[in-house]
């Protein structure tokens, strides 16, 4: 097993590779219809004359892939609870069947004002199957410092 990695190994510009996860229609679908039932994420009909190609994944189980995907990279560190100012964007929708990979890019570090630990700030990107990138999430994550 990798030895994590604490905030003292992290350097600017650092990459992360992701899971790599699968849009699956009946999850997508389950999801769409206990927390977001809008037509386009459960109408296929509807969807198409919205001008997409099919049903389309919400936002919110768009973020839960994102966090299946990122979950990954936070194994390999010293986390500590945190994901401050997340921003997520969505730049491509999501259809059944896409296949997303995932990486995380090191934009800042900072020492934190409490001893131990220190501050990243990240953008993960995660991409299609044909390339496009489908979302952007950035985030602030809190990490211990190595022990003395």
């Amino acid at each position: 097993m990798t030895k994590k990695l604490y905030y003292d190994d992290i350097k600017l510009g650092d990459t992360f590779s992701g899971a790599t996860v699968t849009v699956e229609r009946d999850k997508m679908l389950e999801f769409a219809a206990e927390y977001d039932d809008q037509p386009m994420h459960l109408d296929a009909e509807v969807a198409r004359a919205m001008g997409l190609r099919d049903i389309v994944a919400n936002g919110a189980y768009t973020f839960a892939l994102n966090s299946k995907s990122v979950t990954k990279i936070w194994q390999q560190w010293h986390f500590l609870p945190s994901g401050l100012g997340i921003e997520v964007s969505f730049t491509r929708p999501l259809y059944a069947g896409d296949v997303l990979t995932g990486e995380m890019e090191v934009l800042a570090i900072r020492p934190s004002s409490k001893p131990g630990r220190g501050w990243i700030e990240t953008i993960f990107r995660a991409t299609n199957q044909n390339g496009e990138v489908a979302f952007t999430t950035g985030a602030n994550f809190l990490l211990l410092c190595r022990p003395k």
